[in-house]
């Protein structure tokens, strides 16, 4: 590794050129301009895909000097990169991630972190054994609006949470013609809505109140079955939706509830916080305002106040931001991480830890019981 002061550039290493690795690559070529002086740089050094076209392409629109064909392997291998990112689908988190980490490689992963509670585990350790630096991508704690929720609960300014409530819902999967996938089926995906969607509201639950230590869960799946890509009838094994009653360690109560049959919805995250002196609500839809409740004053004069999140520094003051400047705040808030050898957070433990509480969520469906955090290693 070169010496961290004199460092400005890092070598990046992307596994995947679906959506999520174009997503990525985006936030990477953009810091530039959303933060007016970086301290750190990424070089877009080497792509892996499985599609000869597509990897190409990928190679050449985003301006990647190598490319790596059907072999992750040798991406992780190559000396020159330093940063891996994986984008991959879930069932391809675990290997490539193990092998970066053998290899002392810094490794961000896409979430959730694994499809197996006991390979999320083993990555965290392994992490814990090697020293490096890893992320869980948990996207929405870098919103600035998601920020802003997380000072102003750590100034006091909620006083003492009694509530959380998380609902994640999109309609993506109401058509019935719908094809069947590898989202579709448990060993591939780890969850349907519940590891798509759910995990981001547990690790802002997570992040915003504490740690989760009861869960009372209830999934459940619509539609049983779809046909595939050759029109073979496939059983969908995972969760259209769940909603789940949650306890926190400081006491809290709390509602996580995700669906993929959400009609009406496109892409709405909402998060609730109710406490002894405020409360907060925001959803992703609207996503750069916030609002707050005082409970202060004459009760006959409280009310909610809607305020508009400034971004940093670009846009300009006033002008609202997308979706895409979590992963743009994310990604290079870990680089920074990196070069300065500070510690980073979402890592492997928090993708760990929201895993446990999506362990918890699917044993207590099954079993019809409220589950205990302990349990669940």
């Amino acid at each position: 590794m070169r010496d961290k002061l004199n460092k400005k550039s890092i070598n990046i290493g992307i596994l995947g050129t679906g959506f999520m690795g174009r997503t990525h690559a985006y936030a990477y070529k953009n810091i530039g301009f959303y933060l007016e002086s970086p301290q750190v740089m990424p070089e877009l050094v080497g792509i892996y895909g499985r599609n000869p076209e597509k990897t190409a392409k990928f190679k050449n629109i985003y301006g990647f000097r190598k490319e790596f064909l059907n072999n992750w392997q040798k991406l992780v291998e190559d000396k020159e990169i330093e940063v891996i990112d994986n984008c991959l689908p879930n069932f391809m988190h675990y290997e490539p991630c193990l092998y970066a980490l053998e290899k002392n490689k810094h490794v961000i992963c896409e979430k959730p972190l694994t499809v197996r509670l006991e390979e999320a585990k083993t990555l965290y350790e392994r992490m814990l054994k090697t020293g490096v630096k890893t992320m869980t991508v948990f996207n929405y704690r870098f919103l600035p609006a998601v920020m802003f929720m997380k000072k102003f609960i750590e100034a006091g300014n909620v006083g003492r949470i009694f509530h959380f409530r998380g609902l994640f819902a999109h309609s993506g999967h109401i058509d019935v013609e719908r094809r069947w996938g590898w989202k579709e089926h448990f060993d591939s995906s780890g969850g349907g809505a519940s590891a798509d969607l759910g995990i981001h509201v547990i690790d802002l639950a997570r992040f915003l109140v504490g740690n989760v230590t009861k869960v009372y869960a209830l999934e459940k799946t619509f539609i049983p079955e779809r046909k595939d890509q050759y029109g073979e009838v496939r059983k969908v094994t995972v969760d259209d939706a769940f909603v789940s009653l949650i306890t926190f360690e400081n006491g809290a109560t709390g509602i996580i509830e995700a669906t993929r049959v959400g009609t009406g919805f496109k892409n709405y995250l909402r998060i609730e916080i109710h406490g002894s002196e405020g409360a907060l609500a925001w959803n992703l839809e609207d996503l750069n305002y916030v609002k707050v409740f005082r409970a202060e004053g004459p009760r006959e004069e409280r009310g909610w106040k809607r305020i508009l999140i400034d971004l940093p520094w670009w846009p300009p003051r006033g002008h609202i931001g997308g979706w895409q400047i979590g992963h743009v705040f994310a990604l290079y808030n870990f680089l920074k991480a990196v070069i300065e050898d500070e510690a980073f957070s979402p890592s492997f433990y928090d993708g760990y830890q929201a895993q446990r509480v999506l362990e918890a969520i699917h044993i207590s469906s099954r079993e019809h019981q409220e589950i205990n955090l302990e349990a669940i290693k």
